[in-house]
């Protein structure tokens, strides 16, 4: 009932997350669109503009409400067209400033200013975004004259170089004096392939740094927070080498120089910065942001292990962000901007939903509850701008874009989960430490004591061996199995004797390396000494033994291959069934010896095939059997110090076959008969 209760729990909480999180997107999908749509219908749009009124104690004023707009699908309207265009009445009155997207079109607005008397001549006119590409601002002159119908032409516009512009600020601005109590009509063209989001305010000069001030000092704020998370991130992803560190990184990076750019700071830095430069580095900036996110997203959910088809899908989006970097200074960014970003939104939506899962389900892991609530930011702040950039909320709903003023919070979250994420791998490091420390000890305890013990071995194998001798000499023993059996026992014994002082070497122990002493044995003598015994235990029923060429020399140390041989096939035994068969094949494929045990018992999984050979390790098929998990590890130090290689097949639930490869260990064919001639192998021609 327990366990119900904590699952009815999370459940709800993961209801209630659900629930909110749809409330927030119901709220910025249709509520705040409605209201603009509904304020841009209203009977004051179809009206004509009224101007805008500078008086005396007018610090700031936006031009929302006082400006038209007509649009040159075609570009074919030069400024004497619009003005006869104004003429006939083609301009629309809008209330508010709506943002266009990535268009072709070519966007005219006419601002309607009247200067009150008593108010300041000279006005400072404003002019956003700071990516959009070209301004042309016609201002009417008294002292012009011509086609231009009394109009002095004012260029602005991220293509046009800092050293040129009117004034030198972060936006676009320019010094108007407006004549008194007289209205005025300026007329402004647009194009740009960047997305069309303006927003126009006429400022008194006095008052314009004071109102520049909040902005500046949210900028400043903005980029400081970034820079400090991406020196601090990206030495610690270095230093851990941690994917999600150094993809958050990236992140931060991208999202600084996106802004960077767009906001218009990089032009005060980088003055006469190329405009396509800028287009180029807001675009790119842009979709590798989007790349980053999802390798992010990809790492910190850990979907490779946990969805695989997911991290797959993450991979794509990735590829896709990348891909698109090519169109950022061509008419197709209009196509892949919106795709890309529409398809990074459902990413980052997919990711919250997973982190969500994630807390609900391990309440412990606090990380995820920063990462989702990072996601449902970003996911707030890039939706309202997406939708003032396509027109649906005003341009001017606040100072900043929305996805900036979002991006602090998500990134402060960010940051905290990821903090949380690199205690949590310290620990992890560690807790890998102490076990690595322990093993260690263990490792030097077992060793002590296998050397110790195997030092008391000699007494004992020298009162075996001693006694089999005086039961030999004594002649009492005449019949034949018994004398075989005593003669056994001798060699057993001695090469226990000899094993214990090999493993007794300062060689073996101290350097953990075998010092061999190979010596040119037949290959079908190799198998007899290392089986030798367990072919009458099984009653040579479950062994099956195939050499060949019986006759062939090989040239290693006949009792420690023995060992290693013999190790395999005791593991063999043990590890099948009563009845099943266990094979080994001795041959030779060249001057290579190679050896196979091959058993029918459980197998194993590829995972704990890789671990074959590690010091004290089991697989779980030996649960219930005695062990302590040195006899592979004995078996692979003999085969390596021989040269060669203990490779391994398993299947689970068909068996297991080891396979020894001992490269160039073949004495040459002649070599046998010499041999039982009683000649030297050397001396064969």
């Amino acid at each position: 009932m327990g366990s119900v209760s904590r699952d009815g729990g999370r459940f709800a909480a993961l209801c209630r997350s659900t629930r909110l999180f749809g409330l927030v997107l119901w709220f910025l999908a249709v509520v705040l669109p409605a209201a603009a749509w509904a304020q841009q219908q209203s009977p004051a749009a179809v009206q004509a503009a009224e101007p805008l009124r500078l008086t005396a104690s007018t610090g700031r004023a936006s031009l929302a409400g006082h400006f038209a707009r007509l649009i040159d699908r075609e570009h074919a309207l030069g400024f004497g067209d619009v003005l006869a265009a104004d003429a006939r009445g083609q301009f629309e009155p809008q209330t508010v400033f709506l943002g266009a997207g990535q268009t072709p079109d070519i966007h005219w607005y006419r601002f309607d200013l009247l200067r009150e008397p008593g108010a300041p001549a000279d006005w400072i006119l404003e002019l956003g975004e700071a990516y959009i590409d070209h301004l042309d601002l016609y201002v009417p002159d008294p002292a012009m004259s011509g086609n231009a119908a009394g109009y002095r032409l004012i260029r602005m516009g991220d293509f046009v170089p800092f050293s040129q512009r009117p004034l030198k600020t972060r936006l676009h601005t320019t010094l108007l004096a407006l004549p008194e109590g007289i209205p005025l009509s300026l007329y402004l063209r647009i194009d740009s392939v960047s997305s069309i989001t303006l927003r126009a305010a006429v400022y008194a000069v006095p008052a314009y740094a004071g109102f520049q001030m909040t902005n500046l000092l949210f900028q400043g704020l903005f980029f400081g927070v970034l820079a400090v998370l991406i020196m601090g991130y990206v030495s610690l992803g270095f230093l851990l080498r941690d994917g999600a560190l150094l993809a958050f990184t990236g992140y931060a990076a991208s999202v600084f120089v996106f802004y960077l750019f767009s906001t218009g700071v990089a032009s005060v830095l980088l003055p006469d910065m190329p405009g396509w430069l800028q287009n180029l580095t807001v675009g790119s900036s842009a979709f590798l942001g989007v790349a980053a996110s999802a390798s992010m997203w990809d790492r910190i959910l850990d979907l490779r292990v946990r969805y695989p088809r997911l991290h797959r899908i993450y991979v794509g989006i990735r590829w896709m962000a990348l891909l698109s970097l090519t169109t950022t200074i061509s008419w197709t960014y209009s196509i892949t901007n919106p795709v890309v970003l529409m398809v990074a939104t459902v990413g980052t939506l997919v990711g919250v939903v997973l982190a969500i899962v994630q807390a609900v389900r391990n309440p412990a892991d606090t990380s995820a509850r920063y990462y989702a609530a990072s996601g449902l930011i970003a996911i707030a702040g890039n939706s309202m701008t997406q939708f003032t950039v396509r027109g649906t909320l005003p341009v001017d709903l606040l100072f900043a874009d929305p996805y900036q003023i979002a991006v602090l919070g998500t990134m402060l979250c960010l940051g905290s989960g990821l903090a949380l994420r690199i205690r949590d791998l310290q620990r992890e490091r560690v807790r890998a430490q102490e076990e690595s420390t322990f093993a260690i000890k263990r490792a030097e305890e077992q060793r002590s004591f296998v050397a110790m013990l195997s030092h008391e071995f000699r007494t004992p194998l020298a009162a075996i061996q001693g006694a089999a001798q005086m039961i030999e000499l004594s002649g009492e023993l005449r019949a034949p199995a018994i004398q075989s059996r005593v003669a056994r026992i001798i060699d057993t014994t001695r090469r226990m004797s000899d094993l214990v002082e090999l493993f007794l070497s300062a060689d073996a122990l101290d350097q953990g390396a075998l010092a061999l002493k190979p010596e040119a044995v037949p290959l079908d003598l190799l198998l007899d000494e290392a089986l030798d015994g367990l072919v009458e235990a099984e009653d040579g029923t479950r062994l099956t033994v195939t050499t060949g060429p019986a006759g062939r020399l090989v040239r290693v140390d006949l009792p420690f291959l023995g060992v290693a041989v013999a190790n395999l096939v005791r593991n063999a035994l043990r590890y099948s069934p009563p009845h099943a068969v266990v094979r080994v094949t001795a041959q030779m494929a060249g001057p290579d010896l190679v050896i196979h045990v091959a058993d029918q018992g459980h197998g194993m999984s590829p995972e704990e095939v890789e671990r074959i050979g590690s010091i004290y390790f089991r697989a779980s098929s030996s649960r219930g059997t005695k062990g302590s998990g040195l006899g592979l590890y004995m078996t692979q130090r003999i085969v390596t110090a021989h040269g060669g290689a203990l490779a391994v097949e398993s299947t689970l639930g068909v068996g297991s076959v080891f396979t020894i490869r001992l490269p160039a260990v073949g004495e040459p064919e002649g070599a046998a008969a010499a041999v039982t001639s009683g000649m030297d192998p050397l001396s064969v021609q």
